[in-house]
């Protein structure tokens, strides 16, 4: 482990509580830090989603396209669309590139879905959810594959059977944070009806939860590490990656019959090498100076959280796209009822062209 991960290891570790859930999800020991997530290597691609043998390059016309980004400020994680518009990676592909930003994912998705926006990232559940309800939308890549966040709780919760009849923290009904606190609420055997639901802004959601406004919250790593400085009674009761392990955290969709365009394929290959770059020690200086500056965030914050998210291997450097996760997401919002019918990952995902870009850019020796 180098010293910067030791260090932040030393960081991290006030917000390990003793105090656990229900066997299926216990809480780490006291004495231990939160390990990063695991990255685990994903299966084989199934036969329809093959890397393609043969990948001519498609070329865009000069056009401006709109990409939906889900979270105002961005967090760490989210970063691959910024770097991808400051290392100008959009603009090698003839796309001038309105960066539209939203409060979270279901807006997002809703503006893509109307028409408002060419691409949106997002979090899986709105996409899963559309798609159950009969929307025509397609998984094409991803700027995140599995969850690197933690539910934090304030000090009045020692196990989660404290969390009944508390307020649960979400960034809007339906959304990531929704999704993820009904998943540990379930395999808690606490019921949705037990606790009350608070919507809450993504700029403001650590300070509602430091002021009590909230009793739970969702958060990245780098509002963990602002916590810390703010609030150290706060405590993580679970490391969501161990709640859903099999889990797709977030998703680049754009209408199904735009899925496999030239204008797709040239928005993929800006963005997946983006997502490259966040390994690249050249490159290193510029994200940071340009992170600091997107999410608004203190330096040693931004570095700090970077360097746990690349050990955690947060961001893909190809296809991106497990069949295990979205078949995990799936389950998980059947399980909690948020759809009435399950989606297959051939009605949710089209590989084509990110596949096609994979063949192009090389194959990484990379997870996903």
């Amino acid at each position: 482990m180098s010293k910067r991960l030791a260090a932040l290891a030393l960081v991290l570790a006030f917000l390990v509580t003793a105090c656990g859930g229900g066997t299926s999800t216990p809480a780490p020991a006291a004495s231990a830090a939160p390990a990063a997530p695991a990255a685990s290597a994903a299966p084989a691609a199934p036969a329809a989603t093959a890397t393609v043998a043969a990948a001519p390059k498609a070329t865009c016309q000069a056009t401006g396209v709109k990409i939906a980004v889900p979270v105002t400020p961005p967090n760490v994680v989210h970063l691959p669309p910024y770097v991808a518009q400051e290392l100008g990676y959009f603009k090698e592909e003839n796309l001038t590139v309105e960066l539209v930003r939203f409060e979270g994912g279901v807006g997002a998705l809703r503006a893509m879905a109307a028409g408002g926006v060419d691409l949106a990232g997002t979090s899986t559940e709105p996409v899963i959810t559309a798609i159950a309800q009969g929307v025509e939308v397609k998984i094409v890549q991803t700027y995140s594959p599995g969850l690197s966040q933690v539910f934090a709780v304030r000090d009045t919760i020692k196990t989660a059977a404290d969390l009944k009849g508390k307020k649960i923290g979400i960034q809007e009904p339906g959304g990531f944070a929704d999704a993820l606190s009904r998943a540990l609420l379930k395999k808690n055997g606490i019921d949705a009806k037990d606790v009350t639901f608070v919507t809450t802004t993504t700029a403001a959601r650590v300070q509602q939860l430091v002021a009590g406004a909230v009793d739970t919250g969702i958060l990245h790593v780098d509002q963990v590490l602002t916590v810390q400085k703010t609030a150290p009674t706060i405590k993580v009761l679970a490391n969501m990656w161990e709640v859903l392990p099999d889990y797709q955290y977030a998703v680049y969709a754009v209408p199904a019959a735009k899925a496999t365009s030239a204008t797709t394929e040239c928005m993929v290959r800006a963005l997946m090498r983006a997502a490259r770059a966040m390994y690249d020690p050249a490159q290193r200086a510029k994200i940071v100076a340009m992170a600091v500056r997107e999410t608004k965030l203190e330096q040693p914050i931004v570095e700090a959280a970077y360097a746990t998210l690349e050990k955690a291997k947060a961001w893909p450097q190809n296809e991106g796209v497990p069949q295990k996760n979205v078949n995990g997401t799936v389950a998980s919002l059947l399980e909690a009822k948020q759809i009435d019918k399950s989606v297959t990952f051939a009605q949710a995902v089209d590989l084509t062209v990110a596949n096609r870009v994979v063949a192009q850019l090389g194959k990484k020796d990379f997870p996903y």
